[in-house]
């Protein structure tokens, strides 16, 4: 096993760049949906051609076209008239992907993949990996500026096999999960397969279904699998959740698989020590993810200070109102018992009061009639995050599970009195019993 988990970011958009680009010596690797490709495609070729020097992946989010088509329709002008259509990025991936996800739009019907023929199959997986692998090279060769460096451009450090939603594991999905997982890895392409287990989060309290994912996965032949349980948070998942999750990890590990966290936070980070090869999660959220949801809420979240100790976001007034009993009146103090991270000494400098700026608001334009978060205070949020989910895999790097379960205790003793922190860090007691 290597000796530190991987980091892998998923960019949500090209806005998120900056981030990735500034701490890419940082990461492990990127990943990058297809819709971002296709919304972006000469940028994205440019990023992961050019300016990156990261390992990455390009997510074929085939689960999209056997959900509801209504999450990938939009309100579009249209010479004066305003309709409902398909987005063009979704339209274009599934032109790219062949035939069975063209003709879902086409035919305004989404994939069950239960349905599909079985003599197609082989084509379906030749098809979503040429995607896969040819993608970025075709963006280049399309510009005459850039066409000499075709050659150059490195491969993906993966593939993924095509995947959909596992509601169950008593229904067909899942056997047609095991058939393109086995036959993407039959097709033996340049780069590892992985496959992607996207299932309901339920099935987690299901001791047969980990038993069966545990004894099937390792026989399609593939590299490694991704785990996406829909909606599953750490912050929230039940005591036996955390447990079959652990169990899960650590089993297909020992059967010389890869196995990662798509949608993971730091008690993912720590399976390490029992096989887990790494996570991805996007630039500050994107730790747990429902699979129906494929857009994200209206009006953009607000980016919460992420409180180390805790392993989770509080709103700035939560954590001020620590400070009066915790005795913090200066930045010293507040280095000391809170975040001495580069973020923070550079927003609080020589005055505590400067940590308001983390949740700094404005109206947003002149007709708001409510404060937002500045950009600003949610860039600082977003550095700050980042910069500490790296100092966590540091540290689990360099020690040993039972050092990291003792630090949980610790930190349950440390806040136990701060009642606003406490009430929302019962998470902590449950992973240190599924983790002890």
């Amino acid at each position: 096993m290597n000796n530190k988990p991987k980091l892998i970011i998923r960019m949500g958009s090209h806005a998120e760049k900056d981030y990735v680009l500034k701490l890419d010596k940082k990461f492990d690797g990127i990943v990058i949906g297809a819709n971002v490709v296709e919304a972006t495609a000469g940028a994205t070729a440019s990023l992961l051609g050019q300016k990156l020097k990261l390992p990455y992946y390009i997510d074929p989010m085939t689960y999209v076209f056997g959900c509801d088509l209504d999450g990938i329709r939009s309100e579009q002008k249209r010479k004066k008239k305003v309709i409902i259509d398909y987005k063009r990025s979704y339209k274009s991936l599934a032109n790219e992907l062949g035939k069975l996800f063209s003709d879902a739009l086409e035919n305004k019907s989404r994939i069950y993949p239960e349905k599909i023929p079985t003599s197609m199959v082989k084509t379906i997986c030749q098809d979503v990996i040429n995607y896969q692998l040819n993608r970025i090279r075709q963006e280049f060769q399309k510009d005459k500026e850039y066409s000499n460096y075709v050659d150059s451009i490195p491969n993906v450090a993966g593939v993924f096999s095509p995947y959909f939603y596992i509601p169950s594991i008593s229904g067909k999905d899942w056997n047609v999960f095991l058939s393109l997982s086995t036959t993407t890895a039959n097709i033996k392409p340049p780069v590892p397969v992985y496959s992607v287990l996207c299932a309901n989060s339920e099935v987690l309290n299901d001791d047969a279904f980990v038993e069966k994912a545990i004894k099937e996965i390792p026989q399609t032949g593939v590299n490694g699998v991704w785990l996406w349980f829909s909606n599953f948070d750490e912050l929230n998942a039940d005591e036996e959740q955390l447990v079959n999750f652990r169990a899960l990890v650590e089993q297909l590990s020992d059967k010389k698989l890869e196995v990662y966290n798509r949608h993971g936070g730091y008690f993912s980070l720590i399976l390490h020590k029992v096989g887990m090869t790494g996570i991805s999660h996007s630039i500050g959220y994107g730790e747990k993810k429902d699979v129906l949801q494929i857009e994200g809420p209206p009006n953009p979240p607000v980016v919460h200070y992420y409180l180390p100790d805790i392993h989770k976001r509080f709103g700035v007034p939560d954590i001020e109102r620590c400070f009066d009993e915790m005795k913090i009146v200066s930045p010293k103090d507040f280095y000391e018992h809170m975040c001495d991270c580069v973020i923070c000494k550079g927003v609080i400098k020589d005055n505590i009061e400067g940590f308001k700026k983390f949740g700094e608001e404005h109206y947003a334009t002149p007709e708001s009639k409510r404060k937002s978060q500045t950009p600003a205070a949610a860039k600082r949020c977003r550095f700050h995050f980042l910069i500490n989910r790296i100092r966590e895999k540091e540290f689990i790097s360099s020690k040993d599970l039972k050092t990291i379960v003792k630090q949980i205790n610790d930190t349950q003793e440390k806040w136990k009195e701060q009642v606003i922190i406490a009430r929302y860090s019962t998470h902590l007691a449950r992973w240190e019993k599924a983790l002890s």
